[in-house]
């Protein structure tokens, strides 16, 4: 039973947004295994994220990864966690997401010859309904009754619990009504849940709706699965994923004690590929440090029913400042970002059986919004259909790769319709539902040049988002441009390489034309994220 009650603090996880490295399958399992060794041989990570959504990872990789810990003398299931996330049925295919499902199964069993180790959670992504989750959790009991049947295994379809993983700005401010109708319906159909860990994402909210609405959303889904977890008598523990940079998480050890209060009464946080390559192994070692010792249960955001409701209208003001800008972006964000290097063996985009991710839905988010006359303005807001949007990481790297890091997007012109709405305390308001906007800006602001972004937007654009940068200068006081000696020399690169990279993007040029010009560009967009700390 104690091992059912291990919490992990830190979840490494094989997203490709390293600038440093570039890491195919073949290399995953050690990588995992280092990374969840003990300090000061490994990293001290606590839990890894074995990922077959939207990637070409093998069947046996997370066997492979579970033996090659207990070889370590690593338990899974009791020292560390090996939690893969499988394929959404949905956006994927329902036969990918039961390989994935076959895999634990056949995990366990081969852990179980040696007496010791399990694999208790599987991460499924892009959830919104509790049926999809009760999907899974019924393909759960089928391939435990096929091991069981093949292998003589437990039959015990309580033994794999599912974690749901929240992408949306719509489906964060709705998590606790979909979770409540999970917990309640799985009781009927005597599907066990043991507590309820919760994967709440900032990647994917923030490319769809904007920096400050993804924030809040994720903040308002701690508030509101605690209180769940209180009315239900079972314990709640957020997983909060997120990246390097402050558009996808801002996860990093100079920022720790900003996100520690920004997201209170998070448990586990991710630490990606940009945090242990880009920023380096000894940082990734002091978060897993930190992360051990201050992410335990205590304090967690708390928001009354009338705070709820003005954070609600604060997203709503916002997303619709930011969707403003994006249809307008994308034209040049696809282009840019089909050249961002991959740096995993994901499924491409384009291709037969990938997918590409959904864009923001004003409607449904309408519907969250409590304040009527900010509700019916973000329902007017014409969402972009567009079938090829990239992949967050692919989206932010693209655009710090032209000088535009997209925290600003919308958020100077977010910030004057605050002060029009809730007049001269807006501003403050605001800070107090996010303390770490600052920092976040400030960390962005020295990377951003409309100079160079001028080179491939067009003049309407760059007008929004002049006074984005400029309201975000006035307003917070932040110094837009490069800080430190670091700083100039990533401008100079960034300068350097605009005009070989717009002529590889332009329309009257096909981006396969020379070979060494994509090699030569690639680097630099490389050298750019390392000198950041992520590629995207």
């Amino acid at each position: 039973m104690a091992a059912e009650l291990f919490i992990p603090t830190t979840m490494m996880t094989q997203h490709p947004d390293s600038a440093s490295r570039y890491v195919p399958v073949r290399d995953e399992p050690k990588e995992a295994i280092d990374a969840l060794t003990p300090q000061p041989i490994g990293l001290g990570l606590e839990e890894v994220m074995v990922d077959y959504e939207g990637k070409l990872t093998p069947y046996h990789q997370t066997a492979e990864i579970a033996l090659g810990l207990l070889e370590r003398g690593q338990v899974p299931g009791r020292d560390v966690l090996v939690t893969p996330r499988v394929p959404s049925a949905t956006k994927e295919t329902a036969f990918h997401q039961l390989m994935a499902l076959m895999s634990v199964i056949e995990s366990n069993y081969q852990m179980s010859l040696f007496g010791s180790g399990a694999i208790r959670e599987v991460i499924v992504p892009m959830v919104e309904t509790a049926g999809e989750l009760l999907d899974v959790r019924r393909r759960i009991q089928d391939v435990i009754e096929l091991g069981h049947k093949e292998f003589g295994t437990s039959r015990d379809a309580g033994a794999v619990q599912v974690i749901p993983l929240i992408e949306e700005v719509p489906e964060l401010l709705g998590a606790s009504r979909m979770l409540s109708q999970y917990l309640d319906r799985a009781a009927e159909g005597g599907y066990k849940v043991d507590r309820l860990r919760i994967m709440l994402g900032r990647s994917d909210s923030a490319m769809a709706y904007g920096l400050v609405p993804s924030v809040l959303a994720v903040k308002a889904a701690i508030s509101d699965c605690y209180a769940l977890g209180h009315e239900k008598g079972i314990d709640v523990c957020p997983i909060y994923g997120g990246g390097a940079l402050p558009f996808r998480g801002h996860v990093s050890l100079d920022n720790f004690e900003n996100l520690k209060r920004d997201y209170a009464g998070i448990r586990t946080v991710t630490v990606q590929s940009g945090i242990r390559y880009d920023m380096g192994g000894e940082s990734a070692r002091q978060i897993a440090i930190k992360a051990r010792e201050q992410l335990k249960a205590g304090k967690q955001l708390k928001f009354s029913a009338g705070e709820r409701g003005v954070i609600t209208a604060i997203i709503g003001i916002f997303t619709a400042s930011y969707l403003e800008s994006f249809a307008s972006l994308l034209p040049v964000v696809i282009a840019i970002s089909d050249v961002i290097p991959p740096q995993r063996d994901r499924l491409a985009r384009k291709s037969t059986v990938g997918y590409a991710r959904a864009a923001a839905e004003p409607r449904k988010l309408a519907a969250e919004i409590a304040d009527a006359e900010i509700s019916s303005r973000v329902k007017k807001v014409r969402p972009h259909k567009a079938a090829n949007l990239p992949r967050a990481i692919s989206y932010t790297g693209a655009l710090y790769t032209i000088g535009l890091p997209p925290e600003f997007i919308g958020t100077g012109r977010g910030l004057l319709a605050v002060g029009g709405r809730f007049g001269a305390g807006g501003l403050d308001m605001l800070l107090e539902f996010y303390p770490g906007m600052r920092a976040d800006l400030a960390w962005a602001a020295r990377y951003a040049n409309l100079k160079t972004a001028s080179q491939h937007l067009p003049e309407a654009l760059l007008a929004q988002l002049s006074t984005d940068l400029e309201e975000v200068a006035l307003k917070l006081g932040i110094e837009i441009g490069p800080v430190t000696q670091d700083d100039h020399r990533y401008h100079v690169l960034l300068e350097t390489v605009q005009p070989m990279l717009k002529q590889l993007v332009s329309a009257d040029q096909e981006w396969t034309s020379d070979v060494a010009d994509r090699k030569l560009v690639t680097e630099w967009i490389c050298r750019l994220g390392r000198l950041r700390g992520s590629l995207g």
